[in-house]
């Protein structure tokens, strides 16, 4: 028996609610990774509390605040919710739940089947975040091959695999758009419904022994929301253990929930059945209106609302602090008291007694989730993701190559054919090599949004156990940086060096276009390292923009090295353009002399002098490709070390 939206019994509203479980076996299909206890397992969570550090202002340190305290819950296989108003903590008790939460701030008891989770519990779970996390320029099917690839044993044959795939898009309905490209800002792709079904099914692949979900309608319409919890329930009764947060569900998905937790302030308000929530409530003199949506009722009492007041009382309640904490007060302490929370006190109690019968947290534990594949197979999949993702999203590389070429015919209509003449022969060419270096430096600034665009994504596979950092790094080294940068690299040495008319020689073009590569990849790394550091994209542009401008002023080019004083003369080591300028210099100016006569001439040693340019040996010359080199060299590996640092929990 239930109440109704008026708080009598009626049977027949229990009945449309509360739809029995169906237990089945474990579904056809190749086997994932071991599923403890088998599908549709029990988490339970016993006294959980979480702390977050608050800024107490400048210079004042911090202070720990209490964001979840003392919750307990048991989930078992069916539809979990967790409501509450924002700000109640049911986003931070779900990432808890799943191990999305630092540990070191997380208090309390989490067991699986009455076992400890393992460190890496998050690994063995399926969890799909409020944000989509799948890569648009790819179909349903390759996205749902791409988890399988990589999640799924490598003992699990290519048959095997595809078989699990075609079973996640039937038993998810995507059979008519399988094929269709997810979709980006560039692509139109699937509609928000099958997109969110998409990110549902990277995580089944694996088969995960509970499923969690935060706000899965977030961005949806009424009508797609509710497609998408009744594909949910569809799961649920086939015995999985699904536990999803939610914010102000209607009644048609309201209904849908099996089993239902209510916070406020980081306090527990209700846990128990979800039908039975509305006679808690009227048992605490909070009887719902007719017509009013349980739901909204719950968050309109909890959040102190005068007009979810009871009818028995009419009265005024300030929606002040005090009156909201009273309420608050009033709930928390009404669910203490009551049934629901004696039954969940029991079978908590009885989950931990069976806990430390089998030696508590010294006992038996879950085996931790290594990576299902290995490193090479690793590399070779999200490379060929990243070779498909660039072929189908040419945006960037075309407008990289199209700007390039822009560029070259500019400097080869401005230089055309250089002449070889005394006065202003060296310092001609000198001006073509300082607008080269400075376009192959902001030129690259496209670079740093690769970090940035893609770091939800690679946070999300990363934290789920898809790869490892290493092998999402050197993919990024190989599959974008080096052939996006060299591809312009070689198409503007071969438009200008001809066309300004610059030393010939097999030797010195590809020593030039050495030079230039060299500069490209100094400038590259450094936008890898930002866009590994920085979430924004303008605060990064604004970063990278300022130490290019700090670069040029220490190049050489601008103002004489020897007059900048000692304090600061330091900082021309770490200029890029010093480098490139030098090196190019070099190349071009060496042993040569421009001469309008026998008695005329300007000599390149002698202008290299001027320009403060050591030359006499060829050290001089090799240093600075080292320098180049080094610079790339350092600021790649900072890049990867943040992205090994990045905080990849919530």
């Amino acid at each position: 028996m239930s109440t109704d939206m008026n708080g009598h019994q009626n049977p027949a509203f229990s009945s449309h609610i509360n739809i029995e479980m169906t237990k089945v076996g474990p579904e056809n299909g190749p086997a994932g990774p071991q599923v403890v206890g088998g599908q549709g397992s029990v988490l339970s969570a016993h006294n959980m509390g979480y702390t977050v550090p608050v800024s107490k202002g400048c210079c004042k340190g911090s202070e720990d605040k209490q964001i979840l305290t003392n919750v307990t819950g048991i989930f078992k296989p069916g539809m979990n919710a967790i409501l509450g108003p924002t700000g109640s903590g049911k986003s931070s008790f779900l990432d808890v739940l799943a191990g999305h939460k630092e540990m070191s701030r997380v208090s309390g008891l989490l067991l699986l089947d009455g076992k400890p989770v393992p460190d890496n519990f998050k690994c063995m779970v399926g969890y799909v975040v409020q944000d989509d996390v799948v890569m648009g320029t790819l179909s349903i099917r390759e996205n749902f091959a791409f988890s399988a690839a990589l999640r799924l044993p490598q003992s699990v044959s290519q048959s095997e695999r595809r078989e699990r795939v075609e079973q996640v898009i039937k038993e998810l309905g995507l059979v008519k758009c399988a094929d269709t490209k997810v979709g980006n800002e560039f692509l139109r792709g699937v509609s928000g419904g099958e997109r969110k079904r998409c990110n549902i099914g990277m995580e089944l692949i694996i088969s995960p022994p509970v499923l969690f979900l935060d706000e899965p309608t977030t961005g949806l319409d009424a009508n797609t929301a509710n497609s998408v919890l009744m594909f949910l329930r569809r799961l649920s009764r086939r015995g999985r253990t699904i536990i999803f947060s939610i914010h102000q569900p209607r009644y048609t998905i309201y209904r849908m929930f099996d089993n239902l937790m209510l916070l406020s302030g980081g306090h527990t308000v209700y846990h128990g059945p979800a039908q039975e929530a509305l006679t808690f409530f009227a048992e605490q003199g909070f009887v719902c209106q007719e017509h009013n949506n349980p739901p909204d009722f719950f968050l309109d009492v909890i959040n102190g609302d005068p007009t979810a007041m009871s009818l028995d009382e009419e009265k005024e309640l300030d929606p002040d602090t005090a009156a909201n904490t009273s309420q608050h007060d009033k709930l928390v302490g009404g669910f203490k008291s009551s049934r629901w929370n004696s039954l969940l006190e029991s079978e908590a109690e009885e989950i931990v007694t069976q806990f430390q019968a089998h030696g508590g947290r010294k006992g038996e534990r879950h085996e931790e989730v290594e990576y299902a594949t290995s490193f090479g197979h690793q590399f070779t999949v999200v490379a060929g993701r990243a070779v498909k993702n660039i072929i189908r999203n040419p945006q960037t590389s075309v407008i990289t190559l199209a700007t390039t070429i822009f560029f070259a015919i500019i400097i080869s209509a401005i230089y055309w054919q250089l002449e070889e003449k005394p006065g202003s022969g060296f310092a001609d060419r000198k001006g073509v090599f300082f607008f080269l270096v400075m376009n192959q430096l902001f030129l690259n600034m496209s670079a740093v949004e690769v970090f940035i665009n893609e770091r939800k994504i690679f946070m999300h596979e990363n934290i789920s156990g898809f790869y490892r950092v290493s092998v999402y790094f050197l993919v990024k080294i190989f599959f974008d940086m080096l052939p996006l940068r060299l591809i312009p690299v070689v198409v503007m040495s071969l438009i200008v060096y001809f066309t300004v008319g610059l030393q010939m020689g097999v030797d010195h073009f590809f020593l030039f276009m050495l030079g230039l590569f060299c500069v490209t990849m100094s400038a590259a790394s450094l936008c890898f390292f930002i866009s590994s550091t920085v979430r924004v994209f303008a605060v990064a542009q604004l970063l990278l923009a300022l130490c290019y401008v700090l670069m040029m002023l220490f190049g050489g080019f601008l103002i004489s090295l020897s007059s900048i004083g000692v304090w600061v003369n330091w900082a021309k080591y770490l200029s890029i353009f010093k480098y490139g300028l030098a090196l190019l210099c070099i190349n071009e100016f060496k042993d040569r002399a421009f001469c309008s006569n026998a008695t005329t001439c300007d000599y390149g040693n002698f202008f290299l002098e001027q320009q403060e340019i050591d030359y006499k040996d060829s050290w001089d010359f090799w240093h600075n490709y080292v320098a180049l080199g080094l610079i790339a060299f350092i600021l790649l590996a900072l890049t990867y070390i943040q992205l090994r640092l990045m905080k990849k929990h919530n």
